[in-house]
């Protein structure tokens, strides 16, 4: 999760899309013209997910941002954007686009959140007809963060805020929850401090219910900051940071796990990747990839980078919040956001994620 997080296609236009989708209010997507591999949007959008619609237009979901961030090309000017979307592509062709189409959350975060306070790190996912959207907050009067939960009957419509879904005790955070359906089941992958102590973190995953909310007896350990070492390189703060968890389906059938970590705010900020075994939930704590405890996956190859086993398209500083989700012809895609360091702000990007010998890249 940050605290502010156009196209990525291949040079023949990566095409991207969801294996989900649902109804959807109608609406104008937004810009799609298409760029190199190295693209990113220009629209500031932090912690970004996507999915098709049932239009067949994609919408990539984020972090709030403020009154005065824009451009615009659907979403009312001058107000709060709670959970921005942009709203690109069509079919097979995903694009991206350099404008706000829409708020997903114009009423904000639900009651048991500090009032007309941020959204961070929004998941959204199909699953029997209904989007749910698991997002963070700041618990109202506290300064913990927790997770809500939010259900529409379509991508683009007004979600409902339903209540808190995770708030550990003792002021521990759980955030940046990540969906996903698995052999007809719904599941959240998120960042679970309850099962760690501070200063370290830790990611869980577990099955939630058809009303959106956990099964907490099914809930297990994936990864604690204590099996890396490379989250706390040059370190500016004191916790021990991976975040942003989301699960994708490898050429083994098994289940891999993306998540971020370090500083999200500089060019350490990077990706992991673990493996969690033949089963949605793991049953031991996921196995890093390649010497995942001493550097990560993906990163900045650049100075100030930490040498990662692998770069991305467009080489761009801190890449991060990385979410996993399939083309309408069931290819693995990816979007991330990287870290502007001349400007603080974060850019969604977009790219496939592909299998070779020597492991899983993106292009």
């Amino acid at each position: 999760m940050t605290r502010s997080r156009k196209t990525s296609l291949l040079a023949t236009a990566l095409a991207l899309a969801l294996t989900v989708t649902g109804a959807v209010v109608p609406g104008a997507p937004g810009s799609t013209a298409a760029l190199a591999s190295t693209g990113s949007s220009s629209f500031s959008l932090a912690d970004p997910s996507t999915l098709q619609a049932n239009d067949g237009t994609y919408v990539t979901y984020g972090t709030t941002v403020g009154s005065g961030a824009g451009p615009r090309c659907g979403a009312p000017s001058g107000v709060t954007l709670y959970v921005p979307f942009l709203n690109h592509g069509s079919g097979d062709t995903v694009g991206m686009s350099d404008c706000a189409a829409g708020d997903a959350l114009p009423s904000g975060p639900g009651s048991w959140a500090v009032d007309n306070g941020a959204v961070w790190a929004p998941g959204v996912v199909r699953f029997n007809g209904t989007y749910y959207m698991y997002y963070t907050a700041s618990k109202a009067g506290t300064s913990q963060k927790c997770i809500g939960l939010a259900t529409s009957g379509g991508a683009k419509s007004p979600f409902t805020n339903k209540g808190i879904w995770a708030c550990p005790g003792g002021g521990r955070w759980a955030i940046d929850a990540n969906p996903f359906v698995a052999n007809g089941k719904l599941y959240v992958a998120y960042r679970d401090d309850a099962i760690t102590s501070y200063p370290e973190t830790g990611i869980s995953i577990v099955q939630v219910g058809s009303d959106g909310f956990a099964l907490w007896n099914t809930r297990r350990d994936a990864l604690k900051s204590t099996d890396l070492v490379w989250d706390t390189v040059n370190d500016s703060g004191s916790t021990h940071v991976i975040e942003n968890p989301s699960i994708f389906v490898g050429g083994s059938g098994h289940y891999y796990l993306l998540f971020s970590g370090n500083n999200w705010n500089s060019a350490r900020y990077s990706t992991g990747i673990a493996d969690c075994g033949p089963n949605p939930i793991p049953s031991s704590r996921c196995t890093l990839l390649k010497d995942g405890a001493n550097q990560p996956y993906f990163g900045y190859t650049g100075s100030g980078g930490l040498g990662p086993y692998r770069g991305l398209p467009g080489n761009h500083t801190g890449p991060g919040a990385m979410a996993a989700f399939y083309t309408e012809g069931n290819r693995r895609a990816v979007v991330w956001a990287w870290y502007d360091t001349a400007t603080g702000k974060r850019h969604p990007i977009i790219g496939e994620l592909k299998l070779d010998s020597n492991g899983f890249y993106v292009e």
